[in-house]
């Protein structure tokens, strides 16, 4: 349990040390602008409990708002994500193993987890960028940064996925 405990702690400090570094200064043609953080709620194991979940994303969000300079969006769309998760992931895999702890792209298969994340990460870029926007003045720009962040953000999540199950 201890063990566990100090994998997703430093697990926690990687995420948000790759999100702050590097990937808030990615901003690919004014578009994209990955969010790698969200690997970490990803990895996290299945019967993690909602309250417990909704905290770790109020810390995520919390660190990357103060330093992305952003206020609250983060925030709101981690804890958003993670009060969502358990219901998405019972509503994706209804026959799950109880004994299966945590989902992987080997476990599962491509379908499935491209299932799984693209909904999670598509419910957190709504969030985050509708808040950052606060407007629908802007909404096809607004749009399309909901849908090639999604994009970019899945696809670095699915190579994370692959490169771990080597």
């Amino acid at each position: 349990m201890r063990n566990l405990f100090l994998l997703f702690a430093l697990k926690f400090i990687a995420v948000l040390l790759l999100q702050v570094l590097l990937f808030n200064n990615i901003d690919f043609l004014g578009y994209i602008s990955p969010y790698i953080y969200l690997i970490f709620f990803f990895d996290l194991p299945l019967n993690f409990k909602t309250s417990h979940l909704m905290w770790l994303g109020a810390a995520m969000g919390l660190v990357i708002d103060i330093f992305s300079n952003t206020i609250g969006v983060h925030f709101f769309a981690s804890v958003l994500l993670c009060f969502v998760r358990n219901a998405w992931i019972g509503l994706t895999f209804p026959a799950l193993n109880a004994a299966q702890n945590e989902l992987t792209l080997g476990r599962v298969g491509v379908l499935a987890y491209l299932k799984y994340i693209v909904g999670l990460v598509l419910l957190h870029h709504t969030a985050l960028f509708l808040l950052e926007s606060f407007s629908l003045m802007a909404f096809g720009y607004t749009f399309i940064r909901i849908l090639l962040n999604t994009v970019a953000t899945v696809l670095l999540v699915l190579c994370y996925e692959y490169f771990r199950g080597k």
